[in-house]
């Protein structure tokens, strides 16, 4: 064989074995694109989609830690106490064409070493954990775990502590709730809430049958006015209460007025201060100002017709977002038929929300 055949051979073998490698080799499929985490902005600040879906997710939580001196509530109680909190919120949101279909969740657990002492041993390991919030929303619809409509609704009282001292509401009651949104800043709701669950350790809470709560209100953002009144079925009494609030540059300010049906008695929509009922009324005022970004002032006073006075007044810094560090002092003084004492308590708190 020459030289020549010898090559033209060489060439075609290769080329036989290259076509069959060709012809046995894998093609690999195209990767598919990453998802990545997409923001949502169609239900306000911190949202974003769960991948692979059209619902979005808000995610946060709070930490907070207390100490007290004496407690507003109850002269008996002195001496100085501390509470840790945690807090988780989830939220989440969708559109349909209902409109939006969206849930809420806030998970609490407070460590407070003289808890089982004060509950009769119900927390051995000084920590309670629950449910604060709970509920679904549909086409205005509110169904599940919530502070009472008929506080939340028209706003609670002062940005303090110790705002409650007299109380103007219960809170964490199961509830069906419709809410009428107008669009133009009025809105009205009716909710039947849970008799036997509000929180108000007010006895005789269990019924066949549920409260009964309605409201409106006007709210543009700058100013507020609003009504709300609720029938505690176990006790055939009813509050009705009033609320106006506004805000000017750095200064807001509230009044709030209730009227109870039995002057006499404590219930879910008069729950008095702990120790009295209202009697026939109760007020409630106060007011802040902000003096930075930074750094806010904020005072109530409230006053029943049973003559019980609670006055508190606080100072909030904020050095960074989120970081609070707040100062809190209040007064109270019971002159009626069941007590007449008087009593001065302080706060401090270092809290970060996120």
């Amino acid at each position: 064989m020459s030289v020549k055949g010898l090559l033209i051979g060489s060439a075609a073998a290769l080329g036989m074995t290259s076509a069959a490698q060709a012809a046995d080799a894998i093609v690999a499929t195209e990767r598919e694109p990453l998802e990545y985490m997409r923001v949502c902005d169609a239900f306000g600040p911190g949202y974003f989609y769960i991948p692979g879906t059209e619902t979005c997710l808000r995610v946060g939580g709070r930490v907070r830690f207390d100490a007290t001196d004496n407690s507003p509530h109850d002269p008996d109680v002195d001496g100085t106490f501390t509470n840790t909190r945690v807090e988780l919120y989830i939220s989440s949101a969708s559109d349909t064409e209902w409109g939006g279909l969206k849930t809420d969740m806030t998970a609490r657990s407070d460590f407070d070493p003289h808890l089982d002492d004060a509950n009769d041993g119900d927390f051995p390991d000084s920590t309670r954990t629950r449910l604060i919030v709970a509920t679904v929303e549909f086409a205005g619809f509110t169904a599940g775990l919530h502070d009472s409509f008929y506080e939340s609704f028209i706003d609670y009282a002062g940005n303090v502590e110790f705002d409650d001292v007299i109380d103007y509401g219960p809170s964490e009651v199961p509830m069906l709730a419709y809410t009428y949104d107008a669009g133009n800043g009025f809105s009205a709701f009716v909710s039947v809430e849970d008799d036997g669950q509000n929180n108000d350790d007010i006895p005789g809470h269990a019924s066949d049958w549920p409260n009964f709560v309605g409201g409106v209100k006007f709210d543009n953002g700058t100013m507020l006015a609003g009504i709300t009144a609720g029938y505690d079925e176990s006790a055939e009494a009813a509050g009705i209460k009033g609320r106006v609030a506004g805000k000017f540059g750095n200064f807001n300010a509230f009044l709030m007025g209730a009227w109870n049906t039995d002057g006499n008695e404590r219930h879910s929509y008069a729950p008095g201060d702990g120790l009295a009922s209202w009697g026939d009324w109760a007020l409630w005022a106060g007011g802040g100002y902000k003096f930075s970004e930074k750094l806010a002032a904020n005072l109530q006073v409230a006053y029943t017709d049973n003559k019980t006075i609670a006055a508190t007044g606080n100072l909030q810094w904020t050095p960074v977002p989120g970081l609070l560090f707040q100062s809190e002092l209040a007064y109270t003084s019971w002159d009626n038929s069941v007590l007449d004492e008087d009593t001065l308590a302080g706060l401090l708190r270092v809290q970060r929300t996120f």
